[in-house]
């Protein structure tokens, strides 16, 4: 295999089967791509800005030997596709455990209690480690999108976006352990506290998170808002 084509395979793997299983008639997930795709492209393009600033701040960059050498600014389009496939499957991930489990009340009451935990998570490791740049840019903007949802929000769609989020951290530790183990994303030791799962840092899955957070928050929003202008269309109708 070409070596250049690594970063790239991993992102079409990252979608293969998320989107051949999106026609999964129980899931019937290619009915919501019209809320899925600006909920992407929105959150995409404020990460993208996040990842120029930080190859520009030389928190991290990208090994030459395993992407195909396009870029837009410093980002290579691999990476840009990162910010589609990944939020892709995850949001795919979010859609079928609702869908199969939907009768299960399991995960219903649990977010209150799960966004108190990572936020004394990301709240700890800003006070210890806030010297160093990913560490503590992640914490503060996954903080405060935690904070948000706890006490503005408050929407029980946060419990599955939890349950979402764990289930998604078997593939990432497949996806992310190739681009951090060759390496395809260096990054620099003095910006990440050093805490690894495998050659993952740690500040890896709350990146993600944020990512996951803030991609369904709008995605719900887009879904909340198409279900209030039909309601809407309708009483004027009657």
């Amino acid at each position: 295999m070409n070596n250049n084509l690594l970063y790239l395979l991993l992102n079409l793997g990252t979608l293969l089967f998320p989107l051949i299983l999106s026609f999964d008639k129980k899931v019937a997930f290619y009915k919501k791509w019209l809320f899925l795709f600006p909920s992407i492209l929105i959150t995409g393009a404020f990460f993208l800005i996040w990842d120029q600033w930080f190859t520009e701040m030389n928190v991290w960059g990208f090994n030459r030997m395993y992407i195909t050498g396009y870029f837009v600014g410093d980002i290579p389009i691999e990476e840009i596709l990162f910010f589609i496939t990944v939020p892709y499957a995850c949001i795919f991930i979010y859609e079928c455990l609702i869908a199969y489990l939907k009768k299960s009340e399991t995960f219903e009451d649990l977010h209150r209690w799960f966004t108190l935990l990572f936020f004394g998570i990301t709240s700890t490791l800003l006070y210890w480690f806030n010297d160093h740049l990913y560490t503590g840019i992640t914490c503060v903007i996954l903080s405060l999108m935690l904070a948000t949802h706890l006490i503005v929000i408050r929407r029980r769609y946060l419990s599955w976006f939890y349950f979402a989020f764990f289930v998604s951290i078997i593939p990432m530790l497949l996806v992310n352990g190739i681009l951090t183990s060759k390496p395809v994303v260096i990054y620099n030791p003095n910006e990440i506290m050093g805490f690894k799962v495998m050659d993952i840092p740690v500040e890896d899955f709350l990146y993600n998170m944020t990512l996951l957070l803030m991609t369904i928050g709008l995605y719900e929003w887009f879904k909340r808002l198409a279900h209030r202008n039909q309601l809407r269309h309708q009483k004027q109708s009657s």
